[in-house]
């Protein structure tokens, strides 16, 4: 007996596995570059990435780990060492008595926004100044990455 024929899908053909291998390679140098940025501006990219986050509103603490890529002990490291150089603040739930939520302190807001003009710099360098033709590119990949992020995260926070 033959094998029945395969269906015909209408989903997107398999990309190939060359090219997606280059993309995350290209996409772990970019990461090493964002890594150097930001520490030439004095803080570290997973301090840069947990400004950003706890900038985004009160979240719980295994929230906010999720989001910057850490584990819950790192996070605490984290922002003991940002609150110590005061570009963050712990304040107190006034609903809840064991709660706390992540403030950022001005200078953490001048912080934050030092990494990002040096990160923009360090991206428009690399693309020799061509904005509008990759910005577009850039845009379309990333808003599809973030909306995917997004929706693998989400589910994480509600089983919490």
């Amino acid at each position: 007996m033959s094998p029945l024929p395969r269906p015909v899908s209408a989903a997107r053909p398999e990309p190939d596995t060359v090219d997606v291998t280059a993309g995350i390679r290209l996409l772990a140098r970019l990461a090493r570059v964002a890594e150097q940025t930001c520490q030439s501006t004095g803080i570290s990219l997973p301090q840069y990435r947990l400004l950003v986050s706890a900038s985004g509103g009160s979240q719980r603490a295994s929230e906010l780990a999720n989001a910057v890529g850490v584990s819950r002990p790192t996070l605490t490291s984290l922002v003991d060492g940002l609150e110590q150089v005061g570009l963050l603040r712990r304040v107190p739930v006034p609903t809840d008595r064991r709660g706390i939520r992540l403030e950022l302190t001005d200078e953490g807001r001048a912080a934050t926004a030092r990494a990002e003009r040096a990160l923009a710099v360090r991206l428009l360098r690399l693309i020799d100044g061509d904005v509008h033709d990759v910005v577009q590119i850039v845009k379309g990949v990333v808003s599809g990455v973030s909306a995917a992020l997004d929706r693998e995260w989400r589910p994480a926070r509600h089983s919490l």
